[in-house]
């Protein structure tokens, strides 16, 4: 049963009190310009509580939120300049009339989450009259809610997120904003645009490489421990793997292995993790925020040096944490003198145009930002949705045991293969398949080679 959803309120909300005409301009950092022009879709659901799912009240939180987070306000000026003229965020309300929460929950699928968002998540261009943020709240025939934000992934990677939800849970539970003075910062100093800029007008195309699955994955805390204690040797091994290290060098090694019966012309795959970079850098950024404050690193495999014996994540995990640990102030900085970073980034996008030879699975872990803590005063979320869709992506999420909600995206013969991984399925306590449909977001890697 298709899921009905009735819109009936559409506004804008402004900011609470002005911007400053002296924080006029927000630049982007090169960072920002690499993240794309699309929405970064999440959905947080929530029961319905002995306090009423007041509406009204989340909305006047959002102008409260919009005037510390102001850059969220904005409407996009140039390539790399948000211009901060309080023009404000969507706020969209709508009802859920055929279902209950309990109902949809059973078995999510990923088109009645995007009926849910306030916008589209992947717009053909970006022009100045885009809001930088929108939300709706959708009430359920149950009274319970869902939260579906869209933020422009230009402005927040994964910690940036954590910043605008907890800002605007606190203030909605009556608590003010945490830590206000350090939510906006000046990234463009470290990470300098130069030349590149991405035009208002530019649209976000990609390639359609063909059909894609969708599935959800969970591994269990105890599932995962056993990985780490398997693969951990301390004579290869400076340190205990970490359990994203572990779990993305298991989900590389059977990626490789569900690809090859359908690629075996393929002589290189890159696993790339993004690596959140604001306590890495001297002195630190703030911890939540705005902004992409995070860098693409990889690992290689290669079909020649590599392919012999079966491709285990035992042999790829020391691939994994030597290019997570080399991530430091010291390596960053060095990156980015001279556009070394960028130059890097093309020189891998340029690589990937040989399809059948080359290909990448790309991680972004969002473990350890608390997701399901926001709290609004409804208590925490039931669960959280993603509104992606995803092409050779995963996406972590913490999950209720201390294990990772694994949201990954691949080739439908591919994702066919990955069902058939013994090995691969004896760690998984519970899949979910949410989308077959052809996918649209792929890693930054990937956007500036077909962007």
């Amino acid at each position: 049963m298709a899921l009905k959803v009735e819109v009936y309120q559409k506004e804008k909300v402004r900011p609470c009190s002005p911007t400053p005409q002296t924080l006029r301009n927000y630049k982007l950092s090169l960072l920002d310009i690499l993240a794309g022009t699309f929405y970064t879709p999440i959905v947080f659901f929530y029961d319905s509580c002995a306090r009423r799912h007041d509406y009204d009240e989340l909305k006047d939180s959002l102008m409260e939120t919009l005037s510390v987070l102001y850059p969220l306000a904005g409407r996009i000026k140039d390539g790399s300049t948000i211009e901060c003229n309080d023009e404000g965020a969507d706020f969209v309300r709508a009802n859920v009339t055929n279902c209950d929460l309990g109902e949809f929950l059973r078995h999510p699928k990923l088109e009645d989450i995007q009926q849910l968002l306030p916008l589209h998540p992947y717009p053909n261009a970006i022009d100045p009259t885009q809001p930088m943020l929108a939300v709706q709240v959708n009430r359920f025939r149950c009274g319970g809610t869902a939260v579906a934000v869209c933020i422009w992934h230009g402005l927040a990677d994964g910690a940036a997120m954590i910043g605008l939800f907890n800002t605007l849970a606190a203030i909605n539970r009556g608590e003010g904003p945490i830590n206000p003075d350090g939510l906006v910062v000046d990234a463009s100093a470290i990470f300098r645009p130069g030349d590149l800029v991405r035009s208002p007008l530019m649209p976000h195309s990609l390639n359609n490489q063909g059909n894609y699955s969708s599935k959800r994955f969970v591994f269990s805390k105890r599932d995962i421990e056993r990985l780490r204690n398997d693969y951990y040797h301390p004579s290869e091994h400076r340190r205990r793997p970490s359990r994203v290290e572990t779990l993305s060098a298991f989900i590389w090694a059977a990626v490789i292995r569900a690809i090859l019966p359908v690629n075996p012309n393929l002589k290189t795959h890159l696993l790339t993790n993004v690596v959140n970079l604001r306590k890495k850098l001297n002195p630190p950024f703030p911890s939540q925020c705005l902004g992409n404050i995070n860098q693409v690193v990889a690992a290689r495999w290669e079909s020649e040096a590599d392919g012999g014996g079966r491709i285990t994540a035992g042999f790829l995990l020391g691939r994994v944490m030597e290019a997570i640990h080399k991530v430091t102030d010291d390596y960053v900085r060095k990156m980015h003198v001279e556009g070394g970073y960028l130059r890097a980034i093309l020189g891998v996008s340029k690589a990937l145009h040989i399809a059948d030879e080359i290909k990448v699975l790309s991680i972004s872990s969002w473990c350890n930002f608390p997701f399901s803590q926001v709290d609004f005063g409804w208590g925490k979320p039931t669960w959280i949705g993603l509104g992606h869709t995803l092409e050779d992506l995963a996406i972590f999420l913490d999950a209720d045991d201390g294990g990772i909600e694994v949201w990954i995206g691949l080739t439908q013969k591919v994702m066919c293969n990955l069902d058939k991984d013994v090995e691969f399925n004896a760690y998984v306590s519970f899949s979910q398949i949410f989308s077959e449909s052809s996918c649209r977001l792929q890693s930054a890697v990937c956007t500036v080679a077909r962007g």
